[in-house]
């Protein structure tokens, strides 16, 4: 056996490092679905994670460990590797050190053929110590804090082309950028949608809706406003979570055909949610850079209208699987197009799905992460 040989069959050590490490926040899962998914054939993957600690200087309290994710990731082949701390100290602004940390005794960074972070992008305790590690940071803002630039960042991971102009905007290495969508990760479905008949919703109704966090800060009025010009005896709109301000909207506009289900974090039932939908009828004040729940509707074959905001990435996504609208008008529009023209609908529903098939499914970002890793070794970075 010759030493490339010896060298292809030995695995890759990835290290994974994250305050709060096991919270169920979106930063936090995205690492924890990498860590899992990674194939243990070929990487040898550690993740050292604390607790969510109190924050000095900071109002602000970051998720605690979440049982359920950290079950998760045991059953992962992944080792866990908690590390002690006392509190992050917020104070001064970055790198936000660790207060009685434990976390040098158990990392050793000669150990490692890469990192793997999650982070914004400013520069951060611990890795403003680690020089002689290999990062691949993940990004998961627009670098507003000032972009940390280093010789060891071997590559920037960011979510989608919009994120990409942002981050160079504010200063970013366009040298290092590659572009992978969020990992979201789907349940095994195998039952047919329950959602219609739990709420009394006719089998035939053709159903537009949408599913978002219960935050105030991101209320759109254009799906709920754009619906009550084109609502009829055959339509329905349900809404899972979201705002307050949708249900106050329904009762203002004098909607009739909707439905509001409360917030839910359960995977299966999202799904069944979504199973329900004809449209994704997606709406968010501030835009999204990458967003996950359109990743989820594309998985199910539904066509999405969206807006314009500031944020700019869901256009990407639903490029030539759905349509953006630029006012009120224009939403509606696209909404009764879609209900009155099966067959229109019908093909941007399978655009819908080949989309998620080729950019966005699990296993082709999960690849991404390995040829990214494999070719930053083979060239020696």
């Amino acid at each position: 056996m010759g030493a490339e040989d010896a060298y292809s069959m030995k695995k890759i050590r990835v290290a994974f490092i994250k305050f709060g490490g096991l919270a169920a926040g979106g930063t936090e899962k995205y690492l924890q679905t990498l860590a899992c998914h990674l194939s243990k054939d070929e990487f040898e993957v550690d993740y050292y994670y604390t607790d969510g600690a109190p924050l000095i200087g900071n109002s602000w309290k970051h998720p605690d460990t979440d049982p359920a994710r950290q079950k998760y990731m045991e059953n992962s082949g992944a080792t866990l590797i908690k590390v002690a701390c006392a509190a992050r100290d917020d104070r001064l602004g970055p790198p936000y050190e660790w207060v009685n940390t434990d976390f040098w005794t158990l990392f050793d960074e000669t150990k490692y053929d890469i990192v793997q972070t999650g982070r914004s992008g400013y520069r951060e305790f611990p890795f403003d110590r680690m020089d002689k590690s290999l990062f691949v940071d993940s990004i998961h803002a627009q670098g507003a804090q000032g972009i940390e630039k280093r010789s060891n960042i071997a590559k920037t991971v960011l979510l989608s082309e919009a994120h990409v102009g942002r981050w160079i905007q504010n200063g970013g290495d366009p040298s290092k950028i590659v572009i992978i969508p969020p990992l979201v990760e789907m349940p095994n479905i195998s039952t047919t949608s329950t959602t219609k008949e739990e709420h009394n919703i006719a089998p035939d109704m053709f159903v537009y809706g949408m599913h978002q966090g219960n935050r105030d800060d991101i209320f759109s009025p254009l799906p709920l406003e754009a619906y009550s010009f084109i609502e009829s005896d055959e339509t329905m709109f349900v809404m899972l979570g979201g705002s307050r301000q949708y249900r106050t909207q329904a009762a203002r506009l004098g909607l009739k055909n909707i439905r509001f289900l409360d917030f839910t974090g359960d995977a299966e039932k999202i799904h069944d949610f979504l199973g329900a939908l004809d449209v994704f009828a997606h709406g968010r004040h501030d835009g999204e850079v990458c967003s996950a729940a359109i990743i989820e509707a594309l998985f199910h074959g539904k066509p999405v209208i969206s807006h314009t905001a500031q944020n700019m990435g869901h256009a990407h996504q639903i490029e030539r699987c759905g349509f953006m609208a630029h006012d009120v008008t224009q939403y509606a529009t696209y909404m009764k197009y879609l209900f009155k023209n099966p067959s229109a609908y019908g093909i941007l529903s399978q655009r819908a799905q080949e989309k998620y098939n080729s950019v966005y499914s699990l296993d082709v970002c999960v690849k991404r992460y390995t040829n990214l890793y494999q070719e930053l070794l083979s060239n020696g970075a």
